[in-house]
This record gives C-alpha cells, sequence and structure tokens, in this order.
C-alpha cells in the first residue's frame, strides 16, 4: 500500500500516483507510475473526471505500456484526452501553468525503469527547484540503479535534492520479499 500523499515539497502543481483530495486537485499536471490500485486511488472517480473536462490543458503523463493498459478498460476512458504517454529514459519538457502570473514553467520529466511490474517506471523531476526522484514501486537487481544514464550527467551521479521513495516494505512485520524466481 503506498503511504506517499501525492505532491513532492518542490513540485507541488505536480501530483504523482494520488488523484483525489483538495491539495491534489490543485496540480496542474499529473504523473502515474503504473496501474497498481495503491497508486491510482481517485483515477476513476467523478471528481477528477470533472476536473481533467474542466482543465483540458492539465495532462496525466505515463510510460507508453501504462497508457494501453489504461485505455483497454472501460473504467478510465474518461482519460483518453488527458493521457499522454512519455517514453522511458528519455528526457521530456512539461510545461505547467504558474496560477501566480500565469507564465509557463517548464519541468524536464523522465521515465525511468522500476523493474516492478510492466510499464511501471520511476521519475526524475529537473527544474528550478532542483532534481526530485520519485520511485513508485521498483525492483532493481543490485546495481542496476547505477546503470542508469539518465541519473548521471557525464561520469557524476546528478545531485538529488530529494527522494521520495515508496515505502511499501518499509515495516517490521514485512521480514521476507520473495526473489523474481520465487515470483514466476
Amino acid at each position: 500500500m503506498s503511504t506517499f500523499c501525492g505532491l513532492t515539497k518542490e513540485y507541488p502543481q505536480v501530483a504523482l500516483d494520488l488523484f483525489s483530495g483538495k491539495d491534489v486537485l490543485r496540480a496542474r499536471t499529473y504523473l502515474l507510475s503504473h496501474v497498481h490500485t495503491d497508486h491510482m486511488v481517485g483515477l476513476h472517480s467523478d471528481v477528477f473526471a470533472r476536473h481533467l473536462k474542466k482543465h483540458p490543458e492539465y495532462k496525466l503523463y505515463c510510460s507508453e505500456v501504462t497508457r494501453e493498459f489504461l485505455l483497454t478498460s472501460n473504467k478510465y476512458c474518461h482519460l483518453r484526452n488527458s493521457l499522454v504517454a512519455l517514453p522511458i529514459q528519455q528526457a521530456c519538457d512539461v510545461n505547467i501553468l504558474n496560477d501566480v502570473n500565469s507564465e509557463q514553467q517548464q519541468l524536464q520529466v523522465t521515465l525511468l525503469p522500476a523493474g516492478h511490474y510492466p510499464g511501471s517506471a520511476m521519475f526524475l523531476l529537473e527544474g528550478h527547484a532542483g532534481n526530485v526522484l520519485y520511485t513508485g514501486d521498483f525492483r532493481l537487481k543490485n546495481g542496476a540503479a547505477a546503470k542508469i544514464e539518465m541519473l548521471h550527467a557525464g561520469d557524476v551521479v546528478k545531485p538529488i535534492r530529494s527522494l521520495y521513495i515508496d515505502t511499501t516494505f518499509f515495516d517490521p512485520k514485512i521480514m521476507y520479499i520473495p526473489d523474481r524466481i520465487s515470483c514466476v
């Protein structure tokens, strides 16, 4: 179960993996890491559907695979016009309207492979407030993160101001996480 509140301190106009609540509905851009229900709270609600319809400039970004999963379900057909698929490991510019001065703020969003589920992605956000990494659910082999090129600038790791890491298994009662072979 995801414990993330949906917003980062650095980019409060961007909501991640939560689509309900008054603070989240103040966001101008939405990101979905993957199609597991604990990361999709509010995504199918009438309130969120009306919110997107009222603001067609607001978009929901996800991976190509996640977009296809959503569009195969009638439950999420209301998202069709708002869904934007981003490629994995390619920096993409996302413009966000600043409510204070009505200017567009540019945020670079990069989807990184999460290894958790088909289409799952971590989000690297790069902009005026610094670099932020949101993991969602992830399952990488030991050493795999060091090989993700988009986390590097040349030979050095990019500075990350904040890391928002999924804490589903950060519970002392969960003592065993099966390996990939056991899960197959």
